[in-house]
């Protein structure tokens, strides 16, 4: 995870609530009076105010409550093919007639850019007679398979790019026994920086100038707190290889931010209008999460004093 994404159903919740509400109540009234259908229906009933609008760190606990009432057997499984049928994600993310379905939660996103990555644009078009339209993937924090009853909770949907969301990266990687950063809780603890690759001693001081060729610099990705869930996110998703493919560019975007501060007075006064530090990162600073590699783009900008730490 580059960038905390807390506020991107903002404008979708009272929505979405309605809707998956009313889900609730259809799958409810289409079970039996079974053993097994009660205990689903009690098992609902007792979590549908977290289902509904839980918040992020409350799903861990109805999650507890599921695999104490239904175990990790034969049980389960029953259990879980009844709650797919209730949280039916395949109807939800095709493309219908519905008022309310995949496409329309997109369209409300606040960002456009893959969280985990940040890298992709992830935009959102509804289709229509002449559109095929096309949305991002939304990956389930907790994974639909191991906890159906999340498959449809907001709380849980993280708008991503289809290389985060693939069988390279998280697919299905369960997160609630393997820890990882979550976009919706944790703050942003991964970090970037423009490093010389290994050179002469005689060299050094070119290097630290940016005076080398652009092929002797890399972006290294770190992490620098909450270590542990930081360091598996760097690792499932890849960033580090990931990163290096932006190196050429983070290392002219450095050249620019080198005494940036120092080179403002004179360029001011040479051109016609302000040449400001958004016109070199591309965007507005408080923008960054809106554009891809703004995390990367910033970081620089602050290593090369661009921007005070």
């Amino acid at each position: 995870m580059i960038i905390n994404i807390s506020d991107v159903w903002d404008d979708a919740v009272a929505h979405h609530s309605i809707f998956l509400n009313a889900e609730i109540d259809k799958g409810l009234l289409a079970l039996s009076d079974s053993f097994l259908d009660v205990a689903i229906c009690e098992f609902v009933e007792t979590n549908r105010r977290v289902i509904v609008g839980g918040a992020p760190l409350e799903l861990p606990v109805c999650i507890a409550d599921y695999e104490s009432r239904f175990g990790g057997g034969f049980l389960r499984e029953c259990a879980s093919e009844r709650l797919k049928d209730i949280f039916d994600f395949s109807e939800f993310s095709k493309k219908s007639q519905r008022p309310w379905t995949a496409y329309h939660l997109c369209l409300q996103a606040k960002y456009k850019i893959c969280c985990y990555c940040h890298m992709v644009s992830t935009g959102t078009c509804l289709p229509d007679e002449g559109l095929k339209g096309y949305r991002p993937p939304i990956d389930h924090y907790y994974t639909k398979s191991d906890y159906p009853f999340l498959a449809l909770t907001l709380s849980n949907f993280i708008p991503c790019c289809e290389k985060c969301n693939g069988s390279q990266m998280k697919h299905a990687v369960d997160f609630a026994k393997n820890i990882h950063l979550n976009p919706f809780i944790d703050e942003e603890s991964i970090e970037f920086e423009l490093r010389p690759i290994v050179v002469a001693e005689e060299k050094v001081a070119e290097a630290l100038a940016l005076a080398l060729p652009s092929t002797s610099y890399r972006l290294s990705v770190e992490a620098r707190k909450n270590y542990a869930a930081s360091s598996a996110s760097i690792n499932t998703f890849q960033l580090k290889s990931r990163y290096e493919d932006y190196s050429t560019q983070a290392f002219y975007l450095a050249r620019k931010m080198k005494g940036y501060t120092a080179r403002q007075a004179m360029l001011d006064a040479a051109l016609d209008f302000p040449l400001t530090l958004n016109d070199h990162l591309e965007f507005e600073l408080d923008a960054y999460k809106s554009f891809p590699y703004g995390k990367a783009r910033v970081c620089i900008a602050k290593q090369y004093g661009a921007i005070p730490e």
